[in-house]
């Protein structure tokens, strides 16, 4: 079996948008995770050998088998069993499943209390060390998730996961520091973070400096930059926003020429990838366009979704605002 393999692969996916702190973020990793499966070689025939092994006590087998009832991969998905699975493992002193079953509980909202007993298995001595649980327990306060909203805390641990090199926990500081919120706001330091996470190819900290160098916040206005962090954000990253602010800055033309059918092509990409607000940006773009130029960047759009394909990360609304 290559379960370690598997479990450090899935790790880093299901924290990978933890900035939502939603009960989503599984359901939108969920094909991700499969393919983690399917690249593994696991079949439908391997269930029965594995829950086999599973009740006869293999550990690391129960943390798999956790995991697959927790996405629904092969079985029925079922939340509370994959998290009884899981917890096994992670009590035989499993470290993946004892890293797992806090965010698992975090994203688990048909369990009951699952904040709470997100933030009790998050907390304990084994994981406090691992970045990935340290950014969980940022979220958690960050966005008052099973305790009171507290950005002392948020920090602590978002600073903690961040000096460690988690880009996901440098991305949030960004925003914390951005939204001023829960500490004053400091645009030059949300620039700082954001720009590390960034260059990890973080997609969400690509387009929130993206939209730092467009409004001219924490650094100076440069409508070239933006427009480069919105090209990576889509061209290589596939985040509807950056695709969407790819496109108005074609349609205004700033930091590149202007040009409608490519504004028009890749706000439409975005709308393919399933964010709204992109969708109410194309009838005004059009009273600018000829049918021709329509039809034209329709085209673009349609080869570029069909060659592109690289699973786009999910289009939830980002942190930053996306108007321009």
């Amino acid at each position: 079996m290559k379960a370690d393999r598997l479990l450090l692969c899935m790790l880093p996916v299901l924290l990978g948008f933890s900035r939502l702190g939603s009960c989503q973020v599984i359901d939108s990793t969920t094909e991700q995770i499969k393919s983690v499966f399917h690249d593994v070689g696991i079949t439908p025939a391997m269930v029965p050998m594995i829950q086999d092994k599973a009740e006869k006590g293999d550990p690391k087998i129960q943390a798999f088998l956790g995991m697959m009832y927790f996405v629904g991969q092969f079985v029925e998905k079922d939340h509370e069993q994959g998290l009884q699975w899981e917890a096994k493992a992670a009590n035989q002193g499993v470290p993946i499943a004892q890293e797992m079953v806090g965010i698992m509980y975090m994203t688990a909202i048909d369990v009951p209390n699952n904040y709470e007993l997100a933030r009790e298995w998050l907390l304990k001595p084994v994981v406090q060390d691992v970045p990935q649980c340290q950014n969980a327990l940022g979220v958690l306060y960050m966005q008052g998730l099973g305790v009171e909203a507290n950005g002392d805390e948020a920090i602590k641990y978002f600073r903690k996961a961040a000096s460690a090199g988690f880009a996901e926990a440098q991305g949030n500081l960004g925003v914390i520091y951005f939204e001023g919120k829960l500490q004053p706001q400091d645009f030059v330091e949300s620039a700082k973070w954001l720009r590390l996470a960034a260059e990890q190819g973080n997609p969400r900290a690509v387009y929130d400096l993206g939209v730092m160098y467009r409004d001219g916040k924490g650094v100076t206005q440069d409508f070239a930059e933006a427009f480069r962090l919105f090209q990576k954000g889509a061209e290589r990253l596939r985040y509807a926003p950056a695709e969407t602010n790819l496109g108005v800055l074609y349609h205004l033309g700033k930091g590149t020429p202007k040009d409608l059918v490519l504004a028009y092509m890749w706000i439409s990409v975005a709308v393919h990838s399933g964010f709204e607000p992109a969708g109410k940006y194309l009838p005004k773009l059009s009273e600018e366009m000829t049918p021709a130029q329509i039809e034209e960047a329709k085209a673009k759009a349609q080869e570029w979704i069909k060659t592109s394909t690289q699973a786009p990360p999910p289009a939830s609304g980002p942190a930053i605002q996306t108007n321009p």
